[in-house]
């Protein structure tokens, strides 16, 4: 049987899924985005993302580097950890689900250094980022992170690292897939793209809650 924990020894990989994650649900920045896009300004949608990837960065630094501290109790407190990241997963998954994004927002065009301000500003003001990240990297389990060392250093860059492409990655597909569809795109692409969004994380959560279950059953 693989070990669950395999997990927290692929930091880039898992990183890239969160990054990912994080940016995937339609919410103001994905509608930023999108308005760029649709203007014909694919550089600057492309930098609107940067933005929002930024303040991800900032969110996946505290948390990577914060768990510094805590790292000789993960052990300990593995399982709780997973249930309670599991738990807040759902929530998560719970709260995109039920959202209803509207494209009519995307049409009016505002300048661009404005634009960018506001998207990462919505990132780093939004304390369910901060709680997403915190989440995601206790369902994880990831081990071996924080401030105290040059490899556990290492190891939260990694993360950090794959947190950004995962980011990055889905910006760059936002804005793709809006240029070309240009016109095409409705409310129910958006509202379909949420329920993904939610499906995947309630999965990512699910799995979390399960494997802190058989932690605790294995003690």
């Amino acid at each position: 049987m693989i070990d669950p924990r395999w997990l927290a020894d692929h930091y880039i990989a898992v990183g890239i899924a969160i990054g990912l994650a994080s940016a995937a649900p339609i919410g103001p920045v994905n509608l930023l985005v999108i308005q760029r896009a649709l203007s014909g300004d694919s550089a600057g949608a492309l930098a609107v993302g940067l933005a929002a990837a930024c303040g991800d960065i900032l969110f996946a630094s505290i948390s990577a580097l914060g768990l510094g501290a805590l790292a000789q109790l993960v052990g300990d407190f593995e399982a709780p950890l997973q249930l309670v990241g599991g738990a807040l997963m759902l929530a998560f998954a719970l709260v995109i689900w039920r959202a209803a994004p509207h494209i009519d927002a995307t049409r009016v065009v505002t300048p661009l250094p404005r634009t960018l301000a506001a998207a990462f500003m919505m990132t780093i003001t939004n304390p369910a980022t901060l709680l997403f990240f915190v989440a995601s990297f206790g369902a994880v389990g990831f081990v071996g992170m924080g401030h105290d060392s040059a490899p556990h250093i290492t190891h939260a860059l990694q993360v950090m690292l794959g947190v950004f492409c995962g980011a990055m990655a889905w910006w760059l597909a936002v804005c793709t897939l809006a240029r070309y569809l240009e016109r095409r795109i409705h409310d129910r692409h958006l509202v379909r793209l949420n329920h993904a969004t939610a499906g995947l994380l309630a999965l990512f959560g699910i799995a979390a809650i399960v494997l802190g279950w058989w932690h605790f059953a294995e003690r």
